[in-house]
Order: structure tokens, then sequence, then C-alpha cells
């Protein structure tokens, strides 16, 4: 009987990440569980914003590059057998990932922490707090 149904990949490419994605592919052969990569694009502390159009276009770009960020956890998992479904989207990193997780229907958020970039701005104790799900914190 499989615990784990859906597994939440919150991934920026990452040493850390690339560490939580491992663990979230064992357990995911081992659990028989379907998996979702998520990219955030995060603007936290941005206070001036562009014109709408130039905005729209710093989006859409961003949301290319986070794609692409995605691509090297789509290779790892085809490289072990497994499919992942992607998601990139826009705005606070802890309220992204709880989204995204709600939606899913994800049973574990397993994640990379501990680093100087990247996944380092999460509030942890926030994203535990908030989460449907329980979170694994990989560093």
């Amino acid at each position: 009987m499989s615990i784990f149904k859906t597994l939440l990949i919150p991934y920026d490419g990452s040493p850390a990440c690339i560490s939580a994605a491992e663990k979230a592919f064992d357990i995911a052969t081992d659990q028989g569980a379907a998996l979702v990569g998520l990219k955030v694009i995060s603007f936290e502390g941005e206070l001036v914003p562009p014109s709408d159009q130039l905005w729209a276009t710093i989006i859409e770009d961003l949301k290319k590059k986070g794609r692409a960020v995605l691509d090297d956890l789509v290779s790892s998992a085809n490289n072990r057998g497994l499919a992942i479904s992607l998601e990139v989207t826009v705005g606070e990193v802890e309220d992204e990932i709880v989204a995204v997780a709600a939606a899913s229907g994800a049973d574990l958020v397993v994640m990379g922490v501990g680093e100087r970039v990247g996944m380092h701005r999460v509030n942890v104790r926030r994203l535990v707090k908030d989460a449907p799900c329980p979170v694994l914190l990989v560093g």
C-alpha cells in the first residue's frame, strides 16, 4: 500500500534542490507516486515595477527560463524511468508552493534548503505550517 501518491518538488537547479529531487525520485520509485516539478518566479523586494507591457515581457521571458531550469529535472526523472509534470508560477515562494501542493493533491513536498542561493529565501516555518501535506526538507 502506497503512502504517497503525488510528490511536489519545488526546484531551482541549486545543489540542495538537486539532492531533494533525487530523494523524491527514490520515494516515487518506491511508492509508485506521480511527480510534479515547480519553479516559482518571485520578485520579493521589488519596489518599482516596470510598465505593464514591459512587465509582461519580463514575466514571459522568466517563465521560459524557469521551464529551461525544469528541463534538467525532467531529464533526471526520465533517466530513472519516471514521468513528471511541470508548473511555473509567479508569486511569493511559500504561497505558490502551498497553492500548487493543494491544487495537485500532493501528499508530500520534497524540497532542498540551506543554500545561500535559490530556495534559501523560503520561510520554512511558514511553509510547514501552511502546507496541506508534510514537507520533507533536504539540505
